[in-house]
């Protein structure tokens, strides 16, 4: 299990993903509205790291930019290597 503190950007017009310290900062193509931007999070996450979709959770920040993600079955260290 891998708690992470994450900071999407809606609308920005591209899907990226880059940790600044220890912040997974994500840029989100969806406007934040209907979860359209939190279901975009969770599809971009669990293709990255190759996991289903079912092992990712936000648990705080469902309706801000700031938001706490519990991914089930990888590491943050195995997190970082892959986004290096």
């Amino acid at each position: 299990m891998s708690i992470l503190s994450v900071k999407v950007i809606p609308k920005s017009g591209r899907s990226e993903l880059k940790f600044e310290g220890e912040m997974l900062k994500v840029w989100l193509k969806s406007a934040p509205e209907d979860g359209k931007a939190n279901d975009e999070l969770v599809r971009i996450l669990a293709k990255k790291f190759d996991i289903s979709r079912a092992m990712i959770e936000i648990i705080r920040g469902k309706s801000t930019r700031n938001k706490t993600v519990d991914i089930t079955g990888i590491s943050v260290e195995e997190i970082k290597k892959t986004l290096a």
